[in-house]
């Protein structure tokens, strides 16, 4: 099959390896889209922190890439809830066990870590909304225990997952939505439904924010893991999308012992909160992450060129037929 390998840190090309065969309880699949992030170059680059926590630099070929839609090409023993030509979606882990990539024509996924794609959702928004809408869902829920009438804090709402943050704070009936932005995106994250939204570039948040007034602070760039704890409530909790000094033991026990919690998410793939979040989209309690533009898989160079840009959304990948 073809794949987009990385033989080294600055090329990407198409080379032939073998197809995967999947194992009890997994599926095959034909990729059709993929869409690229942040993770990719840091893979591509081989960095030790974060690329190793990304994706095994051990692999041959090393194949980047996370998100996916596709169809099911087969199924094996101990599958009975998925079909063969089932259209899913999903994202690859973000380990470093993880050898594959979606940016090839098959990979192989447990039954349990995608999803089928609800009526009425197109194959590339379907790969487009996975990983950012997990990692909010992830983070704001069971790592922070947002729930029906809290009050959340989340910086960078104009960005992918800021975005679907707002969004899904709201679907999970939190009391409070507050939101920062720059000002180009203030008009944006208020037609998402925050409550509030705050410009970073008017106001300090790093010291003019109402004191002990937030169950949680979502901090989506883990740039204020430890500054904005003066605006968490007693037993209120930070929570970041990357990790750092402050989120891992033995600080973060330390700070514990304030009443405050402060917290890392590493987002994993599972059906149920796929299936959450489709639902989601297709009853328009949330949007979809913006699709910026489309590349056919062939063109990855181009692709990877306009991830680097700034951009009004995701950076999709036509993998079936663009060859």
């Amino acid at each position: 099959m073809k794949v987009v390998a990385l033989p080294d840190k600055t090329t990407a090309k198409v080379e032939e390896t073998a197809k995967p065969s999947p194992k009890d309880g997994e599926v095959l699949i034909k990729v059709a889209y993929s869409a690229l992030d942040t993770a990719f170059e840091e893979v591509a680059r081989r960095t030790f922190i974060p690329g190793s926590l990304l994706h095994s630099l051990k692999a041959k070929p090393l194949v980047a890439g996370w998100h996916f839609s596709g169809t099911i090409e087969s199924i094996t023993e101990g599958v009975s809830d998925l079909e063969v030509g089932d259209a899913v979606f999903g994202h690859l882990q973000y380990a470093s066990s993880t050898r594959q990539g979606s940016l090839a024509e098959y990979i192989t996924v447990p039954a349990s870590e995608t999803a089928k794609i609800p009526d009425g959702i197109a194959m590339d928004v379907a790969a487009a909304v996975a990983t950012e809408s997990l990692t909010a869902l992830q983070a704001m829920r069971d790592q922070g225990g947002l729930s029906e009438g809290k009050s959340i804090l989340i910086i960078a709402a104009g960005g992918g997952v800021g975005t679907q943050a707002v969004q899904i704070a709201k679907a999970l009936k939190a009391g409070s939505v507050h939101a920062v932005c720059s000002t180009k995106d203030v008009d944006k994250v208020k037609k998402l439904g925050a409550d509030m939204v705050i410009d970073r570039t008017k106001k300090d948040i790093t010291k003019d924010l109402e004191r002990s007034f937030y169950d949680i602070v979502f901090d989506t760039t883990g740039k204020y893991s430890f500054k904005l704890r003066y605006a968490l409530k007693k037993k209120g909790t930070m929570v970041s999308t990357i990790p750092g000094l402050t989120t891992m033991p033995p600080v973060s026990t330390l700070i514990g012992l304030s009443g405050k919690q402060t917290k890392a998410l590493m987002v994993r793939c599972n059906r149920e909160d796929l299936e959450l979040v489709g639902e989601w989209v297709k009853s328009g309690a949330i949007h979809s992450v913006p699709i910026d533009s489309e590349y056919a898989v062939k063109d990855i160079e181009a692709a990877r060129k306009r991830q680097g840009e700034k951009k009004t959304g995701r950076v999709v990948i036509k993998v079936a037929g663009g060859w």
